[in-house]
Parts: C-alpha cells; sequence; structure tokens
C-alpha cells in the first residue's frame, strides 16, 4: 500500500521533460526523515518506454512553497533499453537531511513516444 500524501506520481507519462505530477510536503519540523528512519524513495517503470534514449531523475528540495529548488541526488541515466515495465530504476535512501519540500524531476534524451513512471517515499 502506498501513502498518497508521499507518492510523487502515478502512471506519470514522461515524454519531454517534467516535475512529478506531485510535491511532497514533509513537515515544518521534518528535516531529518531520511536514512535513520529507513525511508526510501522508489521509481518504477509502469509502462515501457519507447522513442527515446535515455532518463536521469533528480530528486530536488526546496524550503518554500513555489521557491527555488536544488537538486538532492542524482539517479544513474537509464536507456531506452532499460526502461521496461515492472523494472526498479531509482532505489536510495532518503537523504538523511533534506529541505522541507522535495519532487522529483524526469530529464529525458530525445523525444520518448510512452512510458510511464510511479515514483513514492516507501519504509524499508
Amino acid at each position: 500500500m502506498i501513502d498518497a500524501k508521499l507518492l510523487f506520481c502515478e502512471d506519470q507519462a514522461i515524454t519531454a521533460d517534467a516535475a512529478s505530477t506531485n510535491v511532497i510536503d514533509l513537515g515544518a519540523n521534518e528535516t531529518a526523515l531520511g536514512e535513520e528512519e529507513n525511508l526510501r524513495l522508489v521509481c518504477y517503470v509502469t509502462t515501457t518506454f519507447a522513442g527515446g534514449t535515455s532518463l536521469a531523475i533528480e530528486l530536488k528540495q526546496c524550503a518554500t512553497v513555489g521557491g527555488s529548488y536544488t537538486v538532492l541526488a542524482v539517479s544513474d541515466v537509464y536507456a531506452q533499453a532499460e526502461l521496461v515495465a515492472g523494472t526498479k530504476i531509482f532505489d536510495i535512501g532518503l537523504p538523511c537531511t533534506h529541505q522541507r519540500y522535495i519532487a522529483l524531476n524526469f530529464d529525458d534524451t530525445g523525444e520518448f513516444t510512452g512510458g510511464k513512471i510511479t515514483a513514492y517515499i516507501t519504509a524499508r
């Protein structure tokens, strides 16, 4: 079961560079929910990608709503052939320190004509 408040996106189509559907608010007093609490960021391919070249994912953070985001972590670069339905492509411990708001950025190379991702935070 996935908590809706910890869901970055569900079956989000990636056909160009894009931000995740949702921004997660970790709370005003929660700036250290990371690996000490065994929380993980997990991304799955839910529909096989086609037509593009590669994809990288950035975990980004911001202290305020609508503020300027900075990169907190970056995935490997995944070739289109690796982006197959059911594949876990990004699985990291949530960094120990972070700002209040976190989101993902999907950085594609080439123009994907298909492909979807579900991404969320979960306990180990």
